[in-house]
């Protein structure tokens, strides 16, 4: 006979366990976010409570249509066991440490929108003009974005805490991808220490739906998205995600889900540029 309360008690309850809806996944990981993120002291938080950096230059743009259906259903990855005690670069170690394998839309209110807007623009040479901005997610506390201006497009990371970063796009309108196939526009590592990460920006053809990146034991559930001011006959796709060793190329795989549901696998390394 088992005599432990918990045991007794869970004898009789006859409901079934049920799963987290969507909508609960989504905000757990929301509140899980916001705790990791939350380096302050307690004392202090409702003091520091409001203040945020000011908007330095009145934006202007049209954001582009939203992430895929799928978004929703999120798969949180944290980044654990840092390759080096500390660690400094465009983004703190704590940004990095809240990233999460799928990302969600950020609020346009959030100071890391704003913040990564401006360090596109200035990357665009375009001080005080409006940029069209596309692929914009958020994955932990952390913002990326590609924004185009002056006929010029760059991508952007940035966070509330370290300086963020931003780098010109080559990719162009006569430019050309297969329908099934995608392309590698930019791509580099940044950071030291825990504070290391990978991004990735390329060109997606037409009939590419989804694009998951398998890197170091990562997984990563790119942003796939077609600006809606533009007829190209393409799309662009960016992913970035914490990296705990040096390496001047990606060493992973992509995994492409086409509209019609199949499936191909490329290496990295091949990725056409």
């Amino acid at each position: 006979m088992k005599t432990d309360p918990f045991s007794r008690l869970a004898e009789l309850d006859a409901a079934p366990r049920a799963e987290l809806s969507p909508a609960e996944l989504d905000r757990k990981e929301q509140l899980l976010a916001a705790v990791l993120s939350d380096t302050g002291r307690p004392d202090h938080a409702a003091a520091t409570t409001g203040f945020r950096r000011p908007l330095v230059r009145r934006l202007a743009y049209t954001t582009a249509g939203g992430l895929a259906a799928g978004a929703a259903l999120v798969a949180v990855t944290l980044s654990a066991q840092p390759s080096a005690p500390g660690g400094s670069g465009p983004l703190s170690s704590a940004e990095v440490a809240t990233w999460t394998s799928t990302a969600h839309r950020p609020k346009q209110s959030d100071v890391a929108f704003s913040h990564c807007f401006e360090k596109a623009m200035d990357v665009n040479a375009g001080s005080g003009r409006p940029g069209a901005i596309s692929n914009w997610d958020r994955r932990g506390t952390t913002v990326s974005m590609i924004v185009t201006s002056n006929y010029r497009s760059a991508y952007c990371l940035a966070g509330s805490q370290g300086p963020g970063m931003a780098v010109p796009i080559t990719s162009k309108a006569q430019d050309t991808v297969s329908a099934n196939d995608i392309t590698l526009d930019a791509q580099g590592a940044l950071g030291k220490g825990s504070a290391r990460f990978r991004y990735a920006v390329g060109l997606a053809g037409q009939d590419v739906k989804e694009i998951t990146v398998r890197d170091q034991g990562r997984t990563v559930h790119a942003t796939v998205e077609q600006m809606t001011t533009s007829s190209l006959p393409w799309s662009r796709w960016t992913a970035w995600w914490p990296e705990s060793e040096a390496h001047d190329q990606m060493t992973g795989t992509l995994t492409l889900t086409l509209k019609d549901g199949t499936k191909r696998t490329i290496n990295g390394a091949s990725l056409p540029k």
